[in-house]
């Protein structure tokens, strides 16, 4: 299991949903664990997925030239205090060697760059619907014939027992913005929990209401290399966790059935599994003319 940190921007009465496919479901509870996803795999669903607005991106790059600026000052300040003390037969190399450090300070901005990416795109994540009731939407989206699992942020904090030894799960309410709004300031592109990358979405996805649970990528230090996007499960206690189990109102009986039998043979009780009433007759509420 993990060591989970729950930002300020949630409470542990939040209601949670993950609404998903029968096979997600029964991979959730046969395998105990949660399954986090690379953020590179969701760029056809959002081709900004794991980008930040141009105000931050912006900012962070100036991070970047500044220090480029100051190791080209330094270059040159030494280019100056060795000119006239190197002895003639070692200047030609002096001066080679002083250009390999140029190239390598000049590539230092787009290097940050690529590295940028590739973190944002080596970030695993598990996505939540934060929702005091079912969402018709979510079903649509992402469980028209499948079920969705109620927990809370209680609940998924002892699901995940806080282990030293295992990632850091961070969780916290995704931030929506205006990523075409020209007034940005960089701090308006950082959440309530004080996360960049991966925790930031357009406005266009704000009907999600997010809640995410991420593990950043471990990389050796100073490890500048561009790592291969991977998949990670984390360990959880599935029964402690699932509070309630939602079959979808789109699904057959069959659908329904599956749920209960998966419930079964995995030990989660049979009982809090209900179908979701978001299509039943509403012909009772013309019983006030009876």
């Amino acid at each position: 299991m993990a060591k989970v940190v729950v930002g300020k921007s949630l409470k542990d009465t939040d209601v949670l949903w993950r609404y998903m496919s029968l096979d997600k479901f029964i991979d959730l509870v046969e395998s105990h664990a949660l399954y986090f996803a690379p953020l590179s795999t969701y760029g056809e669903t959002d081709p900004f997925e794991g980008y930040m607005p141009k105000a931050a991106t912006q900012a962070l790059a100036d991070i970047s030239r500044k220090y480029r600026d100051q190791h080209l000052e330094a270059i040159e300040k030494l280019e100056r205090e060795l000119s006239g003390k190197v002895p003639q037969e070692i200047r030609h190399r002096l001066k080679a060697d002083l250009q390999k450090l140029r190239v390598q300070a000049e590539s230092h901005v787009p290097t940050m760059g690529a590295l940028a990416k590739n973190i944002s795109a080596c970030t695993m994540v598990n996505c939540w619907f934060k929702g005091e009731h079912e969402s018709e939407g979510m079903w649509n989206l992402y469980a028209r014939n499948g079920v969705a699992v109620k927990t809370s942020v209680r609940s998924m904090r002892h699901a995940l027992s806080n282990d030293d030894d295992q990632p850091v799960v961070h969780v916290g309410s995704v931030k929506y913005v205006d990523f075409s709004n020209p007034d940005l300031k960089p701090g308006d592109c950082v959440t309530e929990d004080g996360h960049l990358m991966g925790m930031i979405k357009r406005v266009a996805y704000e009907h999600e209401k997010e809640v995410r649970m991420y593990v950043a990528r471990m990389r050796p230090s100073n490890c500048l290399d561009l790592l291969q996007p991977e998949p990670m499960r984390v360990s959880a206690d599935v029964q402690a966790m699932i509070e309630a189990v939602v079959v979808s109102p789109f699904a057959g009986i069959t659908i329904e059935r599956s749920v209960r039998a998966v419930c079964r043979w995995s030990g989660i009780n049979e009982g809090i599994v209900s179908r979701s009433n978001l299509l039943d007759n509403c012909e009772y509420l013309l019983d006030a003319y009876k």
